[in-house]
């Protein structure tokens, strides 16, 4: 019997002690630059990050009669809203442009069966006692024809706490840490994700979307700001919270569970 012969090896790659992997600093993505399938990927979801998200002609005429509103302050686009009532399709592209959102965020993925879930106010918010179960999440869309240039993800919750944020330090740039008051005030909504392509940034989509979310996600309810909460923000997103509270006035985060 002819004994079989080893496997040949070929070294594809050759580490001469540089980095192999890079991470863009745009998109965050990593990525292997020497791997043409790897680069073109990259390529790929950096388009996707720096001029907006394809989500298709039909998803936007398959939201025409329901949850669409049109954005005020940016130049032209409208906001859709996708909740857990809505098709399996368009929850699906919701979640594709989330999990762009989280990447490039470094926030943690969200399942399908939370994101769509519903849940129930702890017991000391619940009238005479009853248990009413609402949708947890809602996402929010800003789309420009058929592209999504920015996602608000908005959570229901019941309670947050007061801001207190780090003063700009002396080279003239604002930390993103800050620190929470003990106390607890009660609170409708939270934004635990809010995104805008690079391309579209500094053009008034964040604050449409938190407009949106304000007149929308409660049907019927107008909520208060006070009411509103951020999670964690980076600096430009406490940037984002002082320009839609206001900049002297209190505003609050949550801790997402």
């Amino acid at each position: 019997k002819k004994e079989s012969q080893a496997p040949v090896l070929r070294q594809l790659q050759i580490d001469a002690g540089v980095t192999v992997r890079r991470s863009c600093s745009t998109c965050g993505m990593e990525y292997v630059p020497s791997n043409p399938e790897d680069a073109d990927l990259h390529n790929k979801f950096h388009s996707m990050n720096d001029t907006g998200i394809d989500l298709g002609k039909a998803f936007v005429r398959a939201n025409a009669s329901r949850w669409v509103y049109e954005a005020a302050r940016s130049d032209g686009g409208d906001i859709v809203i996708v909740d857990r009532k809505a098709s399996p399709v368009v929850r699906n592209q919701a979640k594709k442009v989330l999990d762009v959102v989280n990447k490039e965020l470094s926030s943690p993925p969200i399942d399908e069966a939370t994101l769509w879930s519903q849940t129930e106010p702890p017991p000391q918010y619940r009238k005479n006692g009853k248990k009413e179960e609402t949708d947890r999440y809602k996402v929010f869309l800003h789309m420009r024809e058929s592209k999504c240039m920015g996602l608000c993800l908005a959570e229901r919750i019941w309670e947050a706490h007061p801001v207190k944020v780090q003063p700009v330090g002396k080279d003239g740039h604002r930390s993103s840490s800050i620190s929470i008051g003990e106390e607890r005030h009660p609170a409708i909504v939270g934004v635990s994700r809010i995104w805008t392509c690079a391309a579209a940034r500094r053009r008034g989509i964040a604050m449409d979307l938190l407009d949106c979310v304000v007149n929308n996600f409660i049907y019927g309810l107008d909520i208060p700001k006070e009411q509103i909460a951020f999670t964690q923000p980076t600096a430009s997103g406490i940037c984002l919270a002082e320009c839609f509270f206001g900049e002297d006035e209190t505003w609050h985060a949550y801790i997402e569970n």
